[in-house]
């Protein structure tokens, strides 16, 4: 297990694809605004533009590969803009580099190449035990394609302790990612791991996945808002390995084939707005690790969220008051789970107040 630190110094599906359309618009209009700017300022500057300025480059404008834009970035990294259309890729891309943006035109559609078996998107170190960190990128815009019916495994064949997640995050600070649709990814949609924090994502969906819609590991203070998770094969959510400090609000968690939502070993996790219905197991299950190891959950707060026809209790919690103290569920709605609204283990407590059940 790792021990996590963070650098403080660096913090329903017709609604798919209209979710973000006002912020995408916003999005694309300034970022071509800056593009051209940038690339007056080339045919006076030359390449790199005046001193001290970011590069700007346009896939495939400037270049013809995603990768290939970021591996041209100057050290102190750049804005990549990708104007719509579709790009199938060979190899999976990774921004192992700080200060890097991108941006898709609206339209841009990102798959995976059959066979490749590679994270779409690796964001920071591919090292089996991530050394250093990258931190300030953006991704903005784009949708992800993981092409899990022509992929072999779930591992990566070169990495094997890589997991070939749509976007895969290792070691990194100060990321955001909106406008993203994830989906059919060999193993997770979005998976953030490896003592990453400040991790900001909105406006975005994930579906359709091999295991869970977003996974989030061993990292702290994580905002996830306005979002979708549906019908992906394992959970919406998991959350497990030492995992703090993280908000979750105004999603929609549906008809994913186990859980929607999976917690142990996390604290001070907050879900607020989350409509969380039809999965095929419980909406929500709490547990730990092995009794007696302080691996459960602690003072996780849900309020106003609905439970609603989940094919088992509404929410579980499979775990004493040693292992999971000080949690607690307020101003929710229980409606029609198979099992009972909510389930307690013996030696269990769960604060609750203003809760409906029908």
């Amino acid at each position: 297990m790792n021990t996590m630190s963070c650098n403080t110094e660096g913090s329903s599906k017709k609604l798919i694809r209209s979710v973000s359309a006002l912020m995408i618009a916003v999005l694309i209009a300034s970022a071509f605004v800056m593009l051209a700017a940038c690339e007056d300022d080339k045919g006076e500057q030359g390449e790199q533009g005046p001193p001290g300025s970011s590069q700007a480059i346009t896939v495939p404008d400037d270049v013809e590969a995603i990768q290939e834009a970021i591996d041209s970035l100057p050290s102190e990294g750049g804005s990549i803009f990708i104007r719509a259309g579709t790009y199938i890729v060979s190899q999976g891309i990774h921004v192992r580099r700080s200060n890097v943006t991108i941006l898709g035109e609206q339209g841009t559609y990102i798959k995976l190449g059959d066979s490749v078996n590679e994270p779409v998107f690796l964001v920071g170190s591919d090292e089996e035990t991530p050394t250093g960190i990258i931190e300030n990128i953006r991704i903005s815009n784009i949708e992800i394609d993981g092409n899990k019916g022509s992929q072999s495994s779930e591992l990566d064949h070169g990495r094997p302790w890589i997991r070939n997640n749509g976007i895969d995050v290792r070691m990194v600070h100060d990321l955001w990612i909106s406008g993203i649709d994830v989906h059919n990814a060999r193993s997770g949609g979005l998976v953030v791991s490896w003592n990453s924090c400040r991790i900001f994502v909105d406006n975005s969906s994930f579906h359709n996945n091999f295991f869970d819609g977003v996974a989030l590991y061993s990292s702290e203070d994580i905002q996830v808002s306005s979002f979708l998770c549906y019908e992906n094969n394992a959970a919406g959510l998991s959350l497990d390995n030492e995992l703090k400090d993280v908000m979750f609000s105004d999603g929609s968690i549906e008809n994913n084939g186990d859980v929607g939502i999976f917690a142990r070993n996390s604290e001070d996790i907050s879900f607020h707005s989350l409509y969380i219905s039809d999965n095929q197991s419980h909406g929500c299950f709490l547990s730990h690790e092995t009794v007696g190891t302080n691996t459960g959950v602690t003072r996780l707060f849900f309020d106003s969220c609905s439970f609603i026809d989940n094919d088992g209790y509404g929410l579980w919690l499979a775990s004493t008051v040693d292992d999971s103290p000080n949690n607690a569920v307020i101003g929710c709605l229980f409606s029609g789970n198979t099992l009972a609204p909510i389930n307690i283990d013996p030696g269990g407590q769960l604060d609750q107040e203003g809760n409906v059940f029908q």
